[in-house]
This record gives structure tokens, C-alpha cells and sequence, in this order.
């Protein structure tokens, strides 16, 4: 299994809001997009990876105010705040890039296929520095400032770390749902099902048990909250659900991180939809649709890596400017290389 730089990112003439880069895709060596288990990625938490104050950080305030204002339903937490992606390849070497840097092992293990240097945030710290509720001659600052000091155009962002899903059905299809009045973000446009891993239920299964290290533990809620989000937005239940395969990272135009994994349900297409409506979340939002693609006749059903070429140009299909620019990233991952 490999894990592989992929720095293409969209036009800078896409629509505001549209465009992103994809930090990396994992795939077999062969670019068949498979994907990555829970135990070919590796955590580095620590509060070393956590965002660098910044003189104008008043300005959070003022820009979460702003936000309450159009999505009242906007709640802070603490969330993970995703500082850097280590990529090796399947021969042992690395990959370059901004985000991608030397992966070595001294004490004689095998490197992991990704290690995600993770710190701390809120979702406070995400509107007041990442999203278009703080002014772009702020945001400006804040990058040339972490560029000269420390660097880093990132260091004084909050990059709260996200997770979308490509929902595979049973009889060969992907689960869209499109986002309602009232969220944070690409409002009125299709994704998967998407939200934060929570920080929170870490720190309550530390307490309980000492066996394992608090990396391990983060790095269980990432792949455990993707499997949350779906059971919430979807009603799909959790037992239906494939363990999370990790198919690559991206980051949207303002800098956000999101991890896109790939979870099949037993689920056929007409059952999600029909569980969606009783969803703890529905209200996020307000169509749910299923992108169908039918296998060759006597094969599978269940969507492989052989159609995800196909899979792909229904995605767009459906007008890039309608997805969100996690849905885009999600869709060029499927994607064969």
C-alpha cells in the first residue's frame, strides 16, 4: 500500500469556495485507489502541533459574533488541529512537498504509510481564522506573518481537522447529501457525510484505560468519527458500516484540513435514503442522493476500484460548481491515476 503526494489543486478562476489541494492519495503502488487501514497511519499528538497565537487574535472574537449571526446553530468545541502530513512511499522513500517531509525510523520498526502530526483548536479558532467570517486582509496577515516568523503560512490558522466519507452502497453507488441553511460552510452544496473528530471522547476514554498511548486513542477517533458522521447524517447504522479505509487529506481554499476515507454499507441506495430522513442530523440537510453506477453484467455489485473512473464523471456530472471542495477532493481520490 502506498501513500502518495498529489499537489494538483483546482483553477484559481473556480468559484469562491470551490477550490482546493489535495495534500496526498493512497493507493496500491499501481494507482488503484484502495486505500489505508487504521493501522497504516500513525499519530504524533502534542500541543507542539498546536497554532501559534497572533497579535490580531481580537479579531476571533469579532468574527465568530459575525458568524453567529448567520448560523445561530454554530456551537464551539475543541476540535484537532491537523499540523502536517508525513508521507513515505512503498519503497521507503518519501515524497515532496509543502506538507510531506522525511519520515524516518530509528528504533528498527517499519514507518508507518502516513503519520499525522496532530494539535489542538476550537471550532471558535476555525471561523475566527479559516472561514470568510474573518476578512481577507486579516487572513492575509496572518499568513505572510507565519510565513516570516516561524515559517509556516499555517501557523497562526486554527486547520481544524475535518473527515468526509465516500458512503459506497450495496448495489453500487455513492450518498450525497446536500448541506442546509444554517451550517458552517458550502451551504447548498452536495458532500458526503462530513464532520469533526471530537477531542472530547478522547479525553473521556483516557481515563478509562492506561493500555493504550494517547496517540493510539487519537488516532481511533479519527477513523472512529467518520463511522459516527454516517450513523447521524444518514441513519445508516454503524453495524451496517465497513471498517474506514483513509484514502488521502485535502485542504480547501481558506487552508482547512479534511481526512476523506472511503465506508461501504450493507445498505442498497433506496434504504439510505429512506433512513436519512429519520437521521439524528437531518437537519443538516435538505436532499440526500445517491450517484449510481451499475457494474459490467455477472459482476460484483459493490462499487471496486475498477469503476471509481466512472463513479467520477457522475460526480461531476452532477456540475462541480453544486460540490464541495471536500466532495471534489473525495471524487479525484476515487479516481485511478
Amino acid at each position: 500500500m502506498a501513500a502518495r503526494s498529489a499537489g494538483g489543486s483546482t483553477r484559481a478562476s473556480e468559484p469562491e469556495g470551490s477550490a482546493y489541494t489535495l495534500t496526498f492519495r493512497a493507493d496500491d503502488g499501481a494507482g488503484v485507489p484502495s486505500g489505508l487501514g487504521e493501522t497504516e497511519v500513525e499519530v504524533d499528538f502534542g500541543e507542539q502541533h498546536d497554532r501559534v497565537p497572533h497579535v490580531s487574535d481580537d479579531g476571533i472574537d469579532e468574527a465568530w459574533r459575525r458568524q453567529l449571526l448567520s448560523a445561530p446553530r454554530t456551537w464551539d468545541a475543541p476540535k484537532f488541529r491537523l499540523a502536517s502530513v508525513l508521507v513515505t512511499s512503498t519503497a521507503g522513500g518519501t515524497t515532496a512537498g509543502p506538507e510531506r517531509q522525511r519520515l524516518d525510523r530509528r528504533d528498527g520498526r517499519a514507518a508507518p504509510a502516513v503519520l499525522l502530526r496532530v494539535g489542538s483548536t476550537s471550532y471558535k479558532e476555525h471561523v475566527g481564522t479559516c472561514t470568510s467570517s474573518r476578512d481577507a486582509a486579516a487572513r492575509r496577515a496572518l499568513r505572510e506573518d507565519g510565513l516570516a516568523t516561524f515559517g509556516s503560512a499555517s501557523a497562526h490558522f486554527s486547520d481544524a481537522l475535518g473527515v468526509e466519507a465516500a458512503l459506497e452502497t450495496s448495489d453500487g453507488g455513492l450518498v450525497l447529501l446536500r448541506r442546509a441553511a444554517g451550517v458552517v460552510g458550502s451551504v447548498g452544496k452536495f458532500n458526503g457525510p462530513s464532520g469533526h473528530p471530537e477531542p472530547e471522547l478522547v479525553k473521556s476514554d483516557s481515563s478509562r484505560t492506561s493500555s493504550r498511548t494517547c496517540d493510539d486513542l487519537v488516532r481511533e477517533e479519527l477513523f472512529a468519527s467518520v463511522l459516527r458522521e454516517i450513523a447521524e447524517e444518514t441513519g445508516v447504522p454503524s453495524a451496517s458500516l465497513s471498517p474506514p479505509r483513509l484514502m488521502g487529506a485535502m485542504r480547501d481554499e481558506f487552508g482547512k484540513p479534511d481526512l476523506l476515507f472511503r465506508v461501504a454499507t450493507a445498505f442498497t441506495s433506496r434504504q439510505v435514503v429512506a433512513a436519512a430522513r429519520r437521521a439524528r442530523d437531518a437537519w443538516e440537510s435538505d436532499a440526500v442522493v445517491v450517484v449510481s453506477a451499475t457494474p459490467p453484467e455477472g459482476a460484483d455489485a459493490r462499487v471496486d476500484a475498477r469503476f471509481h473512473e466512472r463513479l467520477t464523471r457522475l460526480f461531476w456530472a452532477r456540475c462541480p460548481d453544486a460540490m464541495a471542495a471536500t466532495t471534489r477532493a473525495t471524487a479525484e481520490c476515487l479516481s485511478p491515476k
